[in-house]
């Protein structure tokens, strides 16, 4: 029997996985925090360890692994498997992870996008039937990827869809639409930063300061999304990402503004869902891009 292996690389955790060749998953490792780690060496042995253990609690031997796949924040090199200048994962910028995870643990190591690969996952596991399939990753950053006809598109040069690093009217796009907004809108209104699944829990007691800062949020990222929706006219958005888990506190906010901007979310009932696999999505990503790699 062939294996797969797959590492999901955050701006704040990582996590493994080992598959079948078929995709079946074997196990999946719990979430580690890079923050636990001193500096890039400590986290990369973290990852190589975490791995490792997989592999030798399932008795699998390296030679019957025919990759390993590994998402990471862009932007990135994926043909010279280089993680170049991300913002949301400084320790690594412009490392070489293919080859360096190649050598520590021998095995044929590729890496792509993390929110590329998260709508790979996406596509193959949820929205087979559907020709264009848009996946979007709120969380340290803004990631986009994009499946269309079941391939992943990369454009040209393999840097397409880094759509969060472009200029807004507020700097940055993805500044407004991240975990920094939440907490830093936090530090205006409540005068400390606070982490967004506190405030999500504010909002539920229906603390008017916490949906104020989550309607914010809405309106910026369906400002964002009638942007893509307006260039791609995606049938699916699927939304992922650690502030995927306060959809319920933003989708109004954002379905109304998408009405007033994006005419095909109305006229063609564009689906836009948080994701049901989440994380999982991206490691299953990452195993089918190196069975389609091996093909």
């Amino acid at each position: 029997m062939k294996y797969i292996a797959a590492i999901d690389i955050g701006g704040t955790t990582f996590n493994s996985g080992i598959f079948s060749e078929s995709l079946d998953l074997i196990e999946l490792s719990d979430k580690n925090k890079i923050r636990h780690y001193n500096g890039k060496n400590e986290v990369v042995e973290a990852i190589i360890d975490q791995v490792n253990n997989l592999i030798k609690k399932n008795n699998i031997k390296k030679n019957d692994i025919i990759g390993l796949g590994v998402a990471s924040p862009g932007p990135l090199d994926s043909k010279k498997g280089v993680i170049l200048d991300t913002p949301n994962l400084k320790i690594f910028q412009n490392y070489n992870i293919a080859s360096d995870f190649t050598k520590k643990l021998n095995i044929d190591t590729h890496i792509e996008n993390d929110a590329n690969l998260f709508t790979l996952g996406e596509w193959y596991s949820q929205y087979r039937t559907h020709k264009v399939v848009m996946g979007v990753t709120l969380g340290t950053g803004l990631g986009f990827g994009l499946v269309i006809n079941g391939e992943l598109f990369t454009g040209g040069s393999g840097f397409a869809l880094e759509y969060g690093l472009s200029p807004f009217k507020w700097g940055k796009c993805e500044e407004n639409v991240c975990i920094r907004f939440i907490r830093k809108r936090a530090k205006d209104i409540y005068g400390e930063e606070i982490s967004p699944v506190i405030i999500e829990e504010y909002y539920k007691k229906g603390d008017k300061n916490a949906i104020k800062i989550y309607h914010e949020f809405g309106y910026n990222l369906g400002i964002v999304l009638s942007h893509v929706i307006n260039m791609i006219d995606p049938n699916v958005i699927s939304i992922g990402g650690g502030l995927s888990n306060g959809y319920d506190c933003f989708k109004e906010v954002m379905f109304e503004t998408l009405k007033i901007h994006a005419p095909s979310y109305s006229i063609n009932n564009i689906i836009i869902a948080p994701s049901k696999l989440r994380e999982k999505s991206t490691i299953i990503g990452a195993s089918l891009m190196i069975k389609n790699n091996k093909k």
